[in-house]
């Protein structure tokens, strides 16, 4: 790649007063005003080398300051020069706004303007400090510059590239007769996890075996895993994507392999001047037996959620299940599952009729997806991360069953993504999402089948990226709480004001603010963009129904549980003395005494060992918060804090309900809230940390979604324990065929 320069040149233009620019640049800011002074009269333009523009500005100026103007005539006709130069500068900057990116002044449109309020609203929040993981900044590659031509979008891309292979929906009719000993072989495979080198052979052991016992019968059986594979359609159905480990731009796997020493050509920031591309590598050499070969360092493998859909369709009682939701019978005011939630009642379709009807029940999707990164080998850090989904028009038993759910991305490691980078992940999934929005012919409904993204269930980190949001450490979600800088480190505390930052945020006010993110032209601006907003883009906006700040729940797995009930014993109880070593084997002991039905899960003997609950999972948490907690503590703490142990453990019981009504909402509700009021009076207000504000947006979650057994993470967690067991770097490699 040659380096591409382009001299500067100094514009004398009204917009850029002298500055050095290029000199296209310079040249399209001649023809604009050149088109204003046609249309406007008085107006002088830039012409290289007239000076006339300076003199007519000096002449409008000496005018008003004339000893004529004096009289009333000479007022009016300085008021008419004054309103004729204002319409100049308006129709100038409407015009030049064409080529220009405006900034958007930040509006709040839930409070009422104030008297004397600053004139730059977001001045005193841009100075607010962001937490040290939302700053992280990739270390630059070196790299040629490039100039960008006319037509391109000067915005950063997350487009993934075209797939030239053509779809088509896996045959399900094998004419094979003895199919059920292959479909045993492969079973076999799974079930013992053998490489795909020993299945090919035994694959021929059986062709063998089964030629010597009747050659007639088993002439056509495959002697090969290629002739297996390819007899029962059995092969890669899915995209797989070459991704840059720099800055996670994706390519095509062919095009990547098939140039030598192929780099990344993304641009982080096309709006400037000279832009630089990301230049790292992505191939390497793998060396084999004659030859050395090129292979992609990273691999991002999408399941094709088409053939995910209509493998769906084919079981014989799976539109049944579909319409089961229609038939339920749920008395006004009580909530027992999805369907009774606000969201499946009035979400939208295009014409703003509802989406879900007894009628489109089986045609009409709704889809919960979850993200998360996990460790899949136990001897060496390696991250990988999953999304998927659930279709929520299935009964709420076989939801999230693993044969029900969908994959929609295996993103690679060895470290989980950063920040806004996931966008280059979301971007083919939401491509994906957007054609089913608008309805997909799957042969195995025989209909058009359509779906809509309607819930994000995630952990806090995670949630933070798919949807877009600034880190829960300075700023809620959903509401216009922001932390509080006053202490040591960033607080949620203070509710004497609640009712000035306890409203639901403006969807329109972010979509406009995350627009506003892509034209931003460097890094820093970002970094203030987003301290000043507490927004930026997500790939998910282009979903046109979809809403980033009710459909993303908090999910009371990691908020209630591993969140507040951890840190309440560990940190406030057990780091602050208030229960010691001898009071946790004291408590281990009374544990050993106590039996519960084996279906409320058990508690683990060792609460006395090491610092005190090591190891203790979220189920483990739950069963401990419910059942355990006050016979082991109660006697063990001081008043206050039975206060904040009775109140927590009241609001769980009543939100862990499977049928809950408003009334046992709004009594969780103002439990969790004397919780937070608690810790804050007695511990001070630095100890109201993000997941103390976040428990007051469970209840509306579940006014939207249902009861708490809907939308939270423990089913999202089993299948990354799946997905841990069978090795994700051979499925990777299964998946990533070419």
């Amino acid at each position: 790649m040659t380096t591409k320069i382009r001299n500067k040149v100094p514009c004398d233009c009204k917009e850029c007063n002298g500055q050095y620019v290029e000199e296209r640049t310079r040249k399209r800011h001649i023809e604009l005003e050149s088109r204003l002074a046609s249309s406007i009269s008085g107006f002088v333009p830039f012409l290289p080398g007239n000076t006339n523009r300076d003199k007519s500005a000096h002449s409008a100026l000496e005018i008003g300051n004339s000893p004529i103007a004096e009289g009333s005539s000479s007022s009016n006709k300085k008021a008419e020069q004054e309103e004729s130069l204002t319409s100049i500068d308006s129709n100038y900057e409407s015009d030049f706004a064409d080529f220009v990116p405006q900034k958007r002044r930040r509006q709040d449109q839930f409070r009422e303007p104030e008297v004397n309020q600053h004139e730059n609203p977001g001045d005193d929040e841009s100075n607010e400090p962001i937490d040290e993981y939302e700053c992280e900044s990739d270390i630059p590659s070196e790299d040629d510059y490039m100039v960008l031509s006319d037509d391109e979008i000067l915005v950063e891309q997350f487009t993934a590239p075209d797939n030239d292979s053509e779809f088509e929906y896996p045959d399900t009719n094998v004419n094979f007769a003895d199919s059920w000993i292959l479909i045993w072989i492969f079973k076999y495979q799974a079930r013992f996890r053998l490489s795909d080198v020993a299945l090919d052979s035994l694959i021929k052991f059986f062709q063998r075996l089964l030629m010597d016992a009747d050659q007639r019968r088993f002439k056509n059986f495959p002697s090969s895993l290629y002739t297996a594979s390819k007899l029962l359609q059995i092969g890669n159905k899915s995209k797989t994507y070459a991704v840059c480990p720099s800055c996670n731009a994706l390519y095509n796997t062919t095009d990547v392999v098939a140039e030598e020493g192929f780099k990344c050509t993304h641009v982080e920031f096309p709006m400037q001047s000279k832009v630089k591309s990301c230049g790292m590598e992505l191939t390497v050499q793998v060396p084999l037996v004659n030859e050395n070969k090129r292979r992609p360092k990273l691999l991002f493998p999408l399941p094709n959620l088409k053939i995910q859909i209509n493998s769906l369709y084919q079981r014989p009682e799976f539109k049944q299940q579909l319409q089961k939701w229609t038939n339920r019978h749920v008395d006004n005011g009580m909530l027992a599952d999805i369907y009774d939630g606000e969201i499946w009642k009035n979400f939208p379709d295009i014409s703003n009729v509802p989406y879900f009807t007894p009628e489109t029940a089986d045609s009409h999707l709704g889809i919960m997806i979850n993200l998360d990164w996990f460790q899949p080998f136990e001897s060496s850090v390696y991250s990988c991360g999953a999304i998927y989904g659930v279709i929520c028009n299935l009964p709420r038993e076989i939801r999230f069953k693993k044969e029900n759910m969908l994959t929609l991305g295996l993103l690679p490691g060895p470290s989980e993504v950063k920040l806004h980078k996931i966008n280059h992940y979301l971007s083919p999934i939401v491509d994906e999402l957007l054609e089913f929005w608008n309805g997909v012919e799957i042969p195995a409904a025989g209909k058009n089948i359509r779906l809509a993204l309607i819930c994000c269930s995630n952990d806090i980190p995670a949630a933070r990226k798919l949807c877009g949001h600034i880190s829960a450490t300075v700023s809620c979600h959903r509401c216009y709480k922001k932390a509080n800088s006053n202490g040591k480190k960033l607080n949620f505390g203070g509710f004497n004001d609640m009712d000035d930052w306890f409203v639901e945020r403006d969807l329109e006010e972010h979509r406009r603010n995350a627009e506003d993110w892509r034209l931003c032209k460097s890094e820093e601006e970002r970094r203030r963009h987003v301290s000043s907003t507490h927004v930026r883009w997500t790939e998910l906006l282009r979903l046109p129904y979809f809403n980033p700040i009710r459909h993303l729940i908090v999910d009371p797995m990691h908020c209630l549980f591993l969140g507040i009930g951890h840190w309440i014993v560990k940190k406030l109880w057990i780091d602050g003395n208030k229960i010691t070593k001898q009071d946790l084997e004291k408590m281990e002991k009374r544990a050993k005494s106590i039996q519960i039905p084996a279906d409320l899960g058990r508690i683990p003997n060792k609460i006395a060992t090491g610092e005190g609950f090591s190891g203790f999972t979220a189920d483990q948490w739950k069963t401990f918060i419910l059942i355990y907690a006050i016979p082991l503590m109660w006697d063990l703490l001081a008043e206050p804090d039975r206060k904040i142990l009775g109140n927590f453990v009241r609001a769980c019981s009543l939100l862990v309900c499977r049928i809950i009504d408003y009334n046992v909402l709004n009594e969780a509700h103002e439990r969790l809230l004397k919780v937070s009021k608690l810790i804050e009076e007695n511990y001070g207000p630095e100890r109201i940390t993000p997941n103390l504000h976040l428990c007051l947006h469970i209840a509306d979650c579940c006014r939207d979604y249902g009861p708490l057994y809907s939308f939270w993470c423990f089913s999202f967690e089993r299948m990354n324990g799946i997905l841990g067991r069978l090795l994700l770097c051979r499925l990777f490699n299964y998946l990533s065929l070419y």
